[in-house]
């Protein structure tokens, strides 16, 4: 794909999702650390149901040691309300994990004077990292210009054709920053996220396939159609290679008969022979009989 076929068809989408959603401005009295476990809870799940989460998190547990050594399957039942609670679970808890280890403590807000690309290439050593979270962080918490990718997101993603097949299975979004300005990207990234998760929790909604389709996705076939279309494909060629089989044991056939026919024949003219040769030999002998002696 050309840059410049890219760079269009995300400024599209970009126009697309901000005429129809409202940004969703991120909280600007949290810590790092606080963006981070947010953005682990936001990941495939709406706004209102991350912020459920996130506080619950908050007021269930002493602090966030005490959320690092809880288990997952106690941590899903904290996380109930987001779509997919155990993968939440699993990114919080992974997270703290790491950062305990290397740390020996939660307290990551001197990332923010960080030089930014050795802060991110801490955060990506995490364990329970994603690209949907580091780009969070980055994007809220350190200031820079990173768009916030998920699974959802990529899905659009893919749909509107500005990520290929192989980009979308290694987790690639090519030109999203250098498409759209960091003025914008956090208005953009929002509204984008909006779409994706809304399309992933109502797939049948109207209103959000609407929005998909004036974004660039274009309709495909679902599978089955696609199974009829190359069955009636087939078809065709099924019928002629029947017929074609017929034809073949017909042809064998009178083959074989006129081989029969002409064995049959050979043996009628050999009984014939030998019925005629007894018949001259016995009369031969007859006469032989009938002559007397001198």
């Amino acid at each position: 794909m050309s840059t410049k076929n890219r760079g269009d068809r995300i400024q599209l989408l970009h126009k697309v999702v901000i005429k129809h959603f409202d940004p969703v401005a991120a909280a600007d009295d949290r810590s790092v650390l606080e963006h981070l476990l947010y953005a682990c809870c936001l990941e495939d799940a709406n706004y209102e149901d991350a912020d459920e989460a996130f506080h619950r998190l908050q007021e269930s547990f002493f602090d966030w040691n005490e959320i690092r050594v809880t288990t997952i399957s106690e941590l899903s039942e904290t996380l109930h309300n987001l779509p997919d609670p155990a993968a939440a679970a699993v990114r919080a808890k992974k997270n703290l994990q790491s950062l305990f280890e290397s740390r020996y403590s939660f307290e990551i807000d001197d990332m923010v004077k960080m030089n930014q690309g050795k802060a991110v290439q801490e955060l990506e050593k995490l364990a329970g990292m994603t690209k949907f979270v580091l780009g969070y962080v980055v994007q809220n918490a350190l200031g820079g210009h990173s768009i916030p990718v998920s699974q959802s997101i990529m899905d659009v993603l893919l749909a509107t054709e500005i990520v290929t097949e192989a980009e979308a299975q290694k987790g690639l979004a090519p030109g999203l920053e250098r498409t759209v300005p960091k003025t914008k990207g956090a208005v953009f990234g929002s509204c984008l996220h909006q779409l994706a998760v809304g399309l992933r929790l109502s797939p049948g909604s109207k209103r959000l396939k609407g929005i998909l389709k004036d974004a660039g996705a274009k309709d495909k076939k679902p599978a089955a159609a696609k199974k009829t279309a190359k069955k009636a494909k087939a078809a065709p060629k099924k019928k002629a290679a029947k017929t074609s089989v017929p034809t073949a044991s017909k042809a064998a056939g009178k083959k074989v008969a006129a081989k029969k026919a002409a064995s049959k024949k050979t043996a009628v003219k050999k009984t014939a022979t030998k019925k005629a040769a007894a018949k001259a030999t016995k009369t031969t002998s007859k006469k032989t009989t009938k002559r007397k002696p001198r």
